[in-house]
C-alpha cells in the first residue's frame, strides 16, 4: 500500500518517501493497538489487517487528489509520459482492490445483526490447564447460527480421578486467574469478557454446570464426572 503511493505520486521522491513514513508508522501504530497486552481476550489477526486496508482506501484517495494538484508537467510528458501513466494507474489499481477488500469487510459488519464482528473461542482462552486438570476434547463450534455466532465447548475431568465437585473447584479457580470473573449463579458459574483491539468484536460469554450437566446439554460419550466449559460469542 505505502510502495503503491511512493511509486505512483507525482509530488516528487521527497514528498513520497515522506508521506509513506506517515502510512508506516500508522501501519505499526495499528497493529501495537490491537495486539496491546490487557486482561481482555485477544482479537484475531483480522483486527490489525482490517485498518492496514484501510489506510490502503487512504493512499488511493491521495493518490487521486495528487494526481489533480500536480498534473503531469510539460518536460516529463515530453519524454516519458506513458511511463508516468503506467506507474500512476498501476499504483491506482492496487490501492482500489484494496479498497474492494476494505468494502467487502464493512459489508460482513453491516450483515451482522447489532453491527459487531465476531470469531469463534479459541484453546488459548482456558489453556494450559494446571496439571491437576486434563482436557478430553475440543469442539470450537459445537453449536452455532446465524452471523458467524458459535459455541465452543471444552470437555474437562480431573487428572488424578477426583469428582466432579473438585474438578469444579479447580476448574473456577484455573479461569479466573486465566482472567474470567466467573461469579456463581443457581446451578452454575457464569461471566462475560471483553475483546480488546480496534475493532468492535463480541464479548464472549463462558458457563459451566456446577452439579451435573442438564439432560440436554449431556452427551453420552462424555464421562460423568467431566466438566464442560461453554464458551459463546452471541
Amino acid at each position: 500500500m505505502v510502495g503503491a503511493w511512493a511509486w505512483g505520486t507525482r509530488s516528487g521522491s521527497a514528498v513520497g518517501v515522506a508521506v509513506g513514513a506517515v502510512f508506516i508508522a500508522v501501519l505499526a501504530s495499528a497493529f501495537a493497538v490491537s495486539q496491546w497486552p490487557r486482561s481482555l481476550i485477544a482479537p484475531p489477526w483480522l483486527d490489525w489487517f482490517a485498518v492496514w486496508l484501510l489506510v490502503g482506501g487512504v493512499c488511493l484517495a491521495a493518490l487521486i487528489i495528487d494526481r489533480s494538484v500536480h498534473p503531469l508537467s510539460p518536460r516529463r510528458a515530453a519524454w516519458k509520459p506513458a511511463a508516468a501513466q503506467v506507474r500512476w494507474a498501476a499504483s491506482v489499481a492496487t490501492l482500489a482492490t484494496v479498497v474492494l477488500l476494505c468494502s467487502c469487510g464493512l459489508g460482513l459488519v453491516a450483515a451482522d445483526g447489532d453491527g459487531s464482528l465476531r470469531f469463534p473461542a479459541r484453546d488459548e482462552e482456558i489453556l494450559p490447564l494446571p496439571t491437576s486438570l486434563r482436557l478430553l476434547s475440543v469442539e470450537t463450534c459445537a453449536d452455532g447460527g446465524s452471523s458467524g455466532n458459535c459455541t465452543a465447548e471444552f470437555v474437562v475431568t480431573a487428572a488424578d480421578g477426583a469428582d466432579r465437585t473438585t474438578t469444579v473447584t479447580r476448574l473456577v479457580e484455573h479461569l479466573r486467574s486465566r482472567g474470567w470473573p466467573l461469579q456463581p449463579e443457581p446451578g452454575a458459574y457464569a461471566s462475560y469478557r471483553e475483546t480488546g483491539g480496534i475493532l468492535n468484536w463480541t464479548a464472549h460469554h463462558m458457563w459451566l454446570y456446577a452439579e451435573a450437566e442438564p439432560a440436554s446439554a449431556l452427551r453420552s460419550a462424555r464421562p460423568l464426572d467431566a466438566v464442560v466449559i461453554y464458551i459463546d460469542n452471541l
